[in-house]
């Protein structure tokens, strides 16, 4: 079976770095298994550490997967000039873990065994992603909760299947109790999305509609069941001036 070597060579300005003077047990494993979740290798491949090389701090890697030998070249090549256009979350992960061995004292080397490939890493400089991002999209449910802390405080709402509080004006409060826990909704909300796990953090209401043809008024009438409700009906039109 033919395989392809790659070498990783970790090495200071002094030459210091030996096979029994190199990365500590943590650093070393933390980084294979760093590499091995950037390269998303299969079960029916192999990545092997087959050596420590002892005139240096050397580590050869075998695969007997052409393509994650050149994956090796790629993400190498492209941490090696801090280009990270392309490069995944994990990959990412991987680049930030070689910038902490590395740490200012050493850098390191990384070629194929002919050396036809080979470059440098002594700096890395990984752009910092934002922390949040917005994000305008629809959803849809049935209003669970609605109203605030205090009375002059601001106002949630929360729907069935979405867990987080979504901003919501007076007026858009207003207009949404008739239809708290009756119909389905159309929301359109404008969320912030933390950038590291992907969650909804918060969420501001821009618009919403039932989907039902059912009107504003028409809803109120219809959930009415009781002398009770008439006279909650009643003050609720004389505190909001619904005719």
């Amino acid at each position: 079976m033919k395989t392809f070597d790659f070498i990783l060579r970790f090495d200071d300005n002094s030459h210091s770095l030996t096979a029994k003077n190199g990365l500590s047990v943590k650093d070393l494993s933390e980084l294979l298994s760093s590499l091995y979740e950037a390269l998303n290798v299969s079960d029916a491949d192999k990545l092997v550490l087959s050596e420590v090389r002892g005139n240096c701090y050397a580590i050869n890697l075998t695969t007997n997967n052409e393509l994650i030998h050149e994956n090796l070249k790629v993400v190498h090549k492209k941490i090696s000039t801090n280009d990270y256009q392309g490069l995944n979350k994990k990959q990412i992960k991987y680049a930030n873990k070689v910038s902490s061995i590395l740490n200012d004292k050493l850098y390191l080397q990384a070629y194929d065994e002919s050396k036809d490939f080979k470059v440098e890493v002594k700096e890395i400089n990984i752009p910092k992603l934002p922390e949040y991002y917005h994000e305008i999209s629809s959803v849809y449910g049935i209003i669970t909760s609605i109203g605030g802390r205090s009375i002059d405080g601001v106002s949630y709402v929360r729907i069935n299947g979405h867990n987080y509080d979504i901003k919501v004006t007076s007026s858009q409060e207003k207009k949404l109790i008739p239809f708290f826990k009756k119909n389905k909704m159309r929301f359109v909300l404008n969320k912030k999305v933390s950038t590291d796990d992907k969650q909804v953090k918060s969420a501001e209401l821009e618009s919403f509609e039932p989907t039902e043809n059912v009107s504003f008024n028409k809803n109120i009438e219809n959930n009415r069941t009781s002398e009770f409700d008439d006279k909650v009906y009643d003050l609720f039109k004389k505190r909001y001036n619904i005719e």
